[in-house]
């Protein structure tokens, strides 16, 4: 396996990742790695639209083999004109640039390109071994960037891409990182030539991106506690841990900060619901009538394709509201768009018909405001009534969060992490759509033009389906939090905070 920018990065990152991606690439789980083709195909086609926008450069063609590349870089780059894929070759490792630029004086302007809307820290140690391998080519770099999406492009009517992107010079947050990139190759090839190491797992599997071997290094490890104090949301256990101490239920109270870490602790320890039937009344009391039950499935892409909308935004394909009147009466409204088109308008028209007054339910409830203040802005003749729906949105999730907590939910308060300890009948299990990103996979296989028409049939029910269970799942678990302690028919016993189990 040649060296690679991307798998220096990895063994920076983790020798171990490094050491897996050579000779254990069968023990990534599937689903990690079908992320990581999503993640994969993006930052493929942003790159693309990159490197067109550079009219008159000499691409080179790595599907001719290595040697030939390097060879046909070495040209491309005497006569002075920007090169897309520019090859370079330095003691072993191999490394490709999106885009070289001709700067004054015969020096060279090295580009990255990012899918991401910034230069982020991740991005910094590519560049440096780009420009590392580049300068042992005899080239003099002038500046090093990292070219990335710029978050506020609007595309404009035609769909012109010119100005989808900003750029950032790195030049001097990298020039450290050069210097010690030989020494860090040499420590890659010396993990490579060695057994696995075992590194135990940490931050690194989680971040920038889960690693897809996070399961493989984990099962070496002897089981920890079923209580650990990872548990604790925000990080909080943290300092436990670097402590070792790793057992929740060994923690002593009165090191925990915060009340929500104390009642979690508390629903662990004696298996008892932490439930306020009546905090949780007071706090939706004043939702007036009629409540609409309201949740979005959106898809966002890296490059905007509708005239109008903007890099990774949410852009809304679905929503399903469950409008309940005082009597207890619900009916369902419904917007799901799979014609390929642009929804927003559509949805908005949908939305805009929704009833003008009552409180407007969601969970995490920025989100579903951010959607309807977006389209709002986007479409001024439905803005009043877009604007009147987005000023009545009120969060269901802090009121679970503050007035209820099953030791099941492991510190999530999630809606698919609150429902099971609630309704568990309503299990997710059984639907074709089962998250979010099943629905976003879902809603582009049905707005491909090449879909037959059963197909489309087919995923338009498992979507209905699966919105539609979110909304309900509000209702449920509303109702189950204002109501008195109710037993469940599980382990645990409802209470109040504070009463014995």
């Amino acid at each position: 396996m040649a060296m690679t920018p991307a798998r220096l990065a990895a063994f920076e990152r983790c020798p171990r990742l490094l050491w897996l991606m050579r000779f254990r690439p069968d023990a990534a789980s599937v689903e990690e790695n079908a992320e990581a083709d999503a993640r994969r195909a993006a930052a493929q086609a942003v790159k693309a639209e990159a490197q067109r926008q550079c009219p008159g450069a000499t691409a080179i063609d790595p599907g001719r083999g290595w040697p030939a590349a390097v060879a046909a870089t070495r040209a491309a780059l005497a006569e002075r004109r920007p090169v897309l894929n520019a090859a370079f070759e330095r003691d072993g490792l191999c490394a490709t640039i999106a885009i070289a630029m001709p700067a004054s004086d015969d020096r060279w302007r090295l580009i990255d390109v990012r899918s991401a809307t910034k230069a982020k820290p991740e991005h910094l140690g590519t560049v440096a071994t780009q420009c590392w391998a580049a300068e042992g080519n005899g080239l003099t770099i002038a500046s090093a960037a990292v070219r990335h999406l710029d978050r506020e492009f609007d595309l404009p009517p035609g769909g012109d891409l010119s100005g989808v992107f900003a750029e950032a010079d790195v030049t001097d947050r990298i020039a450290g990182v050069v210097a010690e990139r030989s020494a860090t190759l040499s420590g890659a090839r010396d993990v490579l030539a060695g057994d696995e190491p075992q590194t135990l797992p940490g931050d690194q599997c989680r971040a920038p991106h889960p690693c897809g071997f996070h399961a493989h290094c984990g099962a070496s490890l002897p089981p920890g506690p079923e209580w650990p104090v990872s548990i604790l949301p925000r990080g909080a256990g943290k300092r436990f841990a670097a402590r070792g101490l790793e057992d929740l239920t060994r923690v002593p109270v009165d090191e925990l900060r915060s009340d929500t870490d104390r009642r979690i602790q508390r629903a662990t320890m004696t298996g008892a619901v932490e439930h306020d039937p009546a905090g949780a009344a007071a706090a939706t009391r004043d939702w007036a009538y009629p409540r609409i039950w309201l949740d979005f499935e959106t898809v966002s892409r890296a490059l905007p394709v509708w005239p109008g909308s903007r890099p990774y935004e949410q852009v809304p394909f679905q929503f399903v509201a469950d409008i309940e009147e005082a009597d207890g009466r619900i009916a369902r409204r419904e917007f799901l768009s799979l014609d390929g088109l642009d929804p927003r308008r559509a949805c908005a028209e949908a939305l805009a018909a929704l009833p003008a007054t009552g409180a407007v339910i969601a969970w995490h409830a920025s989100f579903e405001r951010g959607v309807i203040e977006r389209l709002a802005l986007g479409f001024p003749d439905l803005a009043a009534p877009l604007t009147s729906l987005a000023d009545r949105i009120v969060d269901l999730l802090p009121v679970a969060r503050d007035h209820w907590y099953h030791r099941d939910q492991r510190g999530s308060w999630s809606i698919k992490a609150v429902l099971p300890t609630i309704a568990p009948h309503l299990d997710y299990a059984g639907l074709a759509v089962k998250q979010g990103g099943d629905a976003v996979e879902a809603y582009l296989e049905a707005s491909a033009p090449d879909c037959a028409p059963g197909r489309r049939m087919t995923l338009d029910r498992a979507l209905r389906l699966y919105c539609g269970r979110d909304v309900e799942a509000m209702r449920v678990i509303h109702r189950r939090l204002i109501e008195s302690a109710t037993p469940t028919g599980g382990a645990a016993v409802w209470a109040k905070p504070g009463s014995a189990c």
